[in-house]
């Protein structure tokens, strides 16, 4: 059985997962008289770029029904290089996109900042909310007795399987702990969306590539934790660690050197 207390920690990534973005993008704006519009621009470069268009070669580089899959998702190297060239690349060639377009009229330095909030942020809530969703579902379905049926439904690879077999035993132990580590992971992820785009913003007000491709391979590398993290190499603690440690060190050189000298 899933205790109350799961449900509650449920209810509260959820609800963070729309109050946060929401608040941090409403704030952002009034206190910068920037444009909404730019937050929403963010949003929808990173639906499009992330969520849709990231999908087509991941579709043929990790289906483990092809020799391609196959060969990618059993070796470490090539499973974390293309992982995050592609997370890389569409993201950052997105934000170029969108600064390059629809926001091509706006130089104010805020847009950069407003842009990232809107990447980052509706990321976050789609992450946060439809994680807390599906785990309430689970929990329902585990209380209810219903859980093996979607367990024992065909169709199902091995991995599959095993990772629903697990889900009781995470769920019922699920702590206050466990809810500040995902929310805190996506304040962090906030953040260094927020700096990619300042650096891809000045890629484009400056005319400087060089930019676009110093935003890439900084993805990449914030994403290799996260990667190592799937094939077990390394704790999800120690993945936090990283990714938080990377990211404030970061964002202060990014604000200082590029934000905050555009004047």
């Amino acid at each position: 059985m899933i205790g109350i207390s799961t449900f509650v920690y449920m209810g509260i990534i959820i609800a963070v997962g729309i109050v946060m973005p929401l608040a941090v993008a409403i704030w952002w704006v009034k206190t910068r008289n920037d444009k909404f519009s730019t937050v929403l621009v963010g949003a929808a470069t990173w639906f499009l770029f992330a969520m849709v268009l990231e999908t087509i070669p991941k579709a043929v580089l990790f289906n483990p029904a092809t020799s391609i899959g196959k060969t990618v998702l059993g070796n470490t190297f090539l499973y974390v290089f293309f992982g995050t060239l592609l997370a890389g690349v569409f993201e950052e060639v997105g934000r170029y996109v969108a600064f390059k377009t629809v926001l091509k009229k706006r130089t104010n330095r805020e847009t950069g900042i407003s842009h990232g909030i809107g990447h980052g942020g509706f990321e976050a809530m789609f992450i946060l909310v439809s994680m807390g969703i599906q785990n309430l579902i689970y929990c329902t379905m585990i209380n209810g007795g219903t859980f093996g049926i979607l367990v024992n439904q065909g169709g199902l690879s091995a991995a599959d399987i095993a990772t629903l077999n697990a889900l009781p035993e995470q769920l019922a132990s699920w702590s206050l702990g466990m809810t500040l580590l995902w929310i805190a992971e996506r304040v962090f992820a906030m953040l260094l969306h927020t700096g990619m785009s300042i650096v891809v913003f000045n890629a484009v007000k400056q005319k400087r590539i060089s930019l676009l491709f110093l935003a890439i391979v900084l993805h990449m590398i914030f994403d290799t934790a996260p990667a190592l993290y799937q094939k077990g190499i390394i704790n999800l603690y120690a993945t936090e660690g990283i990714i938080a440690v990377l990211t404030l060190v970061f964002f202060v050189v990014i604000y200082r050197t590029l934000y905050v000298k555009d004047d």
